[in-house]
Parts: C-alpha cells; sequence; structure tokens
C-alpha cells in the first residue's frame, strides 16, 4: 500500500486484520514498513505498509521487484497530494498493476469525482473514466468497499498469474531492519521464491549468517516460510540493508566468500563515490572543459562497452571524454602515468588497484575510481564532463530606452527618468548606458518607480530607476537593459 501521509493506509489495513496496530503508531503515523498477511476466501495476501517510499526506492534501487501489485491510496477527502504523485511514479517504475483504494469516503467532504480527475492528471485512468484501473472506495471506519478491494486483489494475481516456485534454496528482500537489545541485528525479509528454513545460511548485501530463529506475521514462531510470507528472521552477522537481497547458500564457505566479495564491491562503490565529488572540486580549478581518463576493465567485452559509450558522451560545448588510454587487467603504475601526463584520471571496471599504483596515485595527486556497474560509471562521468566543460554567459537585450533627467547623481548611484521605448525591464536586469556609440558603463538597477509607486516591471513608458553605477549619466543618454545568464553545459 502506498500513498499520501496520513490518508489511511494503515487505518485501512488494521480494519482488513481486524487488530489495532493503527493505534501503536506514533501519532497516527506509521514509523516502520510492516509486511502482514491476511486470508480472503482461500486467497492470501502480503500487504506491505510502506512509510512514506523510502524503503521502496531503496529496494527498486537495487533492482528488485518487491511487489506484484500497487494498492494506490487516496483520501475522497484530500485528493492527489506530493506523496501521492511520487507513489505513482515507484508504482509505473516497477511496472505492476495499480489499483486505486480510495478512502475517508464516508466523510461529508468527500469528493470522489474531483480525485478521479486529479488522478487523470497523472496519468492514473479509472475504468469510470475510460482507463483500465480499477478504483474502489473504502471506509476504514465502516468498512465499507473492503470485501470489494480484497477480491480485486485476488482477481488481480489470478490474471495476472502470480506464481512461484515453493521449492529449492530460497531468496527473498529485507523490507525492515533493526537493531534488537537482546537478539542483536534482525530484519523483516519477504520470501519471494523458495521456502525459508530455521538454520538456513544465507547472504544479504555484504554480509551472512545463519537463521536461527523466525517469527511470522501474527508474532508466532515458525521454522519455515515459503513465497510471499513475511517473517522476521534473526542470525545475521552484520546489519543488513533495506532492500538487499537474501540468499540461501550451499554451505558457510561459499556464503563467507560471496559477502566478502560484495564488501569488497561495496567499498569500492563507497570510494568511487567519495573520489568523484573530491574530483568534482578539483577539476574546477582545472579550466578547459577537458577530460582526460585512463580505462581499465575486467575482460574486453566490458572494456567495449565502456569505451564506446564513453565515445558518445558529449555536451553541446563541443566537448567530450578524452581517453588516454585503455586495456585489461588490474589498474598498474604505467595507467597512472599515463593519466598523470594529460593532467586526468584513472577509471576501473571490476579490477583491482595493485599497491604500487595505489602509492603512485597517492603521491602525485592522481585519483583513481573504481566501479562495479557500466551505468554508474558512465553516469558518473557524464556528469563530471558537465561540471568541467563551465557555464556559457549569455546576454540577451530585454528592454532600450533613453535617458530623460538625472534627478541625482552621487559618486556610486544615480536617480534617472528613463523613457522605456520598446520590451519591457525587471529589477534583475542590468542597466547598460551608451553615449553615442560608446559604452559608458553597466548599472544594477536598486529600484523602479513609476511616478511615486515603487514596480517590479517597467515596460514602454515613462520611468524612474535608481541605478548603482560610477559613470556620469546625461540626459539623452541610449540605454539597453540586459539579462545575464550563465548557462551550464548539456549532454547531447
Amino acid at each position: 500500500m502506498m500513498g499520501h501521509v496520513d490518508h489511511g493506509k494503515t487505518s485501512l489495513l488494521d480494519y482488513i486484520r481486524k487488530t489495532k496496530v493503527a493505534e501503536k503508531e506514533s501519532g497516527g503515523i506509521t514509523q516502520h514498513m510492516g509486511a502482514y498477511q491476511v486470508e480472503s476466501k482461500g486467497c492470501k495476501i502480503t500487504f506491505l505498509d510502506t512509510p512514506g517510499h523510502q524503503a521502496f526506492g531503496a529496494i527498486r534501487a537495487q533492482g528488485t521487484k518487491v511487489t506484484d501489485i500497487v494498492i494506490l491510496v487516496v483520501a475522497a477527502d484530500d485528493g492527489v497530494k506530493p506523496q501521492t504523485v511520487e507513489a505513482i511514479d515507484l508504482a509505473k517504475a516497477a511496472g505492476v498493476p495499480i489499483i486505486v483504494a480510495m478512502t475517508k469516503i464516508d466523510r461529508p467532504e468527500a469528493n470522489v469525482e474531483k480525485v478521479k480527475q486529479e488522478l487523470g492528471q497523472h496519468n492514473i485512468l479509472t475504468e469510470s473514466w475510460g482507463g483500465k484501473i480499477p478504483l474502489v472506495g473504502v471506509s476504514a471506519k465502516t468498512g465499507e468497499g473492503v470485501d470489494e478491494l480484497l477480491e480485486l486483489i485476488c482477481l488481480t494475481a489470478e490474471v495476472t498469474d502470480l506464481k512461484a516456485p515453493l521449492h529449492g534454496r530460497a531468496r527473498g528482500v529485507v523490507i525492515e531492519a533493526q537493531q534488537d537489545a537482546k537478539v542483536g541485528q534482525l530484519a523483516t525479509i519477504l520470501v519471494q521464491s523458495g521456502t525459508l528454513k530455521v538454520g538456513d545460511i544465507f547472504v544479504t548485501g555484504g554480509t551472512h549468517g545463519k537463521i536461527r530463529s523466525m517469527i511470522d506475521y501474527a508474532s508466532r514462531r515458525v521454522t519455515v516460510a515459503g513465497p510471499s510470507m513475511p517473517v522476521r528472521v534473526t542470525g545475521f552477522i552484520d546489519a543488513p540493508a533495506v532492500g538487499d537481497l537474501l540468499v540461501v547458500m550451499p554451505d558457510e564457505k561459499s556464503a563467507r566468500q560471496l559477502s566478502a566479495s560484495r564488501k569488497v564491491a561495496a567499498n569500492r562503490r563507497l570510494a568511487a563515490k567519495t573520489d568523484i565529488v573530491t574530483l568534482k572540486e578539483e577539476m574546477k580549478t582545472k579550466p578547459g572543459g577537458k577530460l582526460s581518463i585512463v580505462v581499465k576493465a575486467d575482460v574486453q567485452g566490458s572494456l567495449q562497452a565502456i569505451v564506446d559509450q564513453l565515445n558518445n558522451i558529449k555536451t553541446n560545448r563541443d566537448n567530450g571524454i578524452n581517453i588516454v588510454s585503455s586495456g585489461v587487467g588490474n589498474i598498474n603504475e604505467s595507467d597512472v602515468l599515463a593519466a598523470q601526463g594529460e593532467n586526468g584520471f584513472v577509471v576501473g571496471f571490476k579490477v583491482d588497484v595493485l599497491p604500487g599504483a595505489t602509492k603512485m596515485a597517492a603521491k602525485d595527486g592522481i585519483r583513481i575510481l573504481s566501479y562495479e556497474i557500466i551505468y554508474n560509471l558512465t553516469d558518473d562521468l557524464g556528469k563530471l564532463l558537465i561540471d568541467v566543460s563551465g557555464t556559457e554567459h549569455k546576454e540577451t537585450i530585454m528592454a532600450t530606452g533613453r535617458v530623460l533627467k538625472v534627478f541625482m547623481s552621487t559618486a556610486k548611484r544615480k536617480i534617472v527618468g528613463i523613457k522605456i521605448e520598446k520590451g519591457e525591464t525587471k529589477k534583475e536586469h542590468i542597466a547598460r548606458f551608451y553615449r553615442g556609440e560608446d559604452k559608458i558603463g553597466d548599472g544594477k538597477i536598486k529600484e523602479i518607480k513609476m511616478v511615486a509607486e515603487e514596480v517590479d516591471v517597467a515596460s514602454r513608458g515613462d520611468f524612474g530607476f535608481m541605478v548603482e553605477i560610477g559613470a556620469k549619466l546625461k540626459e539623452n543618454d541610449r540605454v539597453e537593459f540586459i539579462k545575464a545568464e550563465d548557462i551550464p553545459a548539456e549532454l547531447i
């Protein structure tokens, strides 16, 4: 279930489960993700009650499909709100069916048609509006529409043929994680395939462990959990992260090896993230918009894919990425030297940095970025190219006029009457003065008045201007009002 804060997600789920979870939450707003399973006419449904959408977003970022159906909860008395829009975007990105549950329909201020119209503005076209997305009006207070919602969920699951293997080593996803003073690290796991059992050895993210205990959604101890069953698990060596996949391994040795390699990869990603920020700051002191790199990859196929993509990264300033050299294998001293010769840096994909190269890079101030995902590599370098390309200064004449009279003149400020002959100007524009063909100087507009009233915009007519300028002004001096912009580069 997803939707805007306080639109009744937990209250609706509370009614469905016939418990009082909603009253236990701080301020009536869900503090943690909950996962609960209910049964309706022989159909088992697992609900995820999300606190905002941070966890869902983290899971989506891992490339994990955590949900089969999204129930978009919208309050009939409040309509589409920012988190509703966020939920719509996340649901579309997940590529799963959407069912709209319109809550609080029992309230006098409920306006169902208005909410349908607002949903339509975000391409959520309900069936009554000629679309394909079902909408059910529900009330967590009276229970109206709840049975219809459950039937619709089961029907959608049947039509989309939602199935998962029951046998084999289990896979699941972490939907909640926390530290408990008595049992240590624990996490809520949504089993996605196979059967999870007490005693299973597993890997999740960069950590591993052995399942010591499992508790189901009804706080009962269980020894097995099948697909779509949420269970709270203990037995983690280190804290898992929301969105991490849990994979059961054949033995502890393979679990240790996999978790160790994942930890190395995570450290590489962290180092790359830190170094790219530092690199951006360093590149600001190196003008010219040039980005020179040495590329190393684990295999030829990956190297070719990376080089091809980097060669296609260009900006509208007609500059791109200069690949000094590229090759397969670990990063060595020769790579650092090659980067140094071009005032560049080294990029590695799924390779290690040899000790000599690390030492030389630190000594000579050469950055080394390491990646495990090609998209992250190309995305970072594309953004970096934009940064080093700098900005383009653009000036546009927004209005023209001439000086009618100089009312006051000090060393730094002038109050002048100006007749705007064409266009319109604002206080943020620059006033550029000319005498004949000679430029006198630029002034910053501090105030614009029409008669005695201060205004924000001056168009055709006579206006008084207070201008911050050192040059002396005279009657009949020509004025151009300039909009000045520093436009960043763009990838093309």
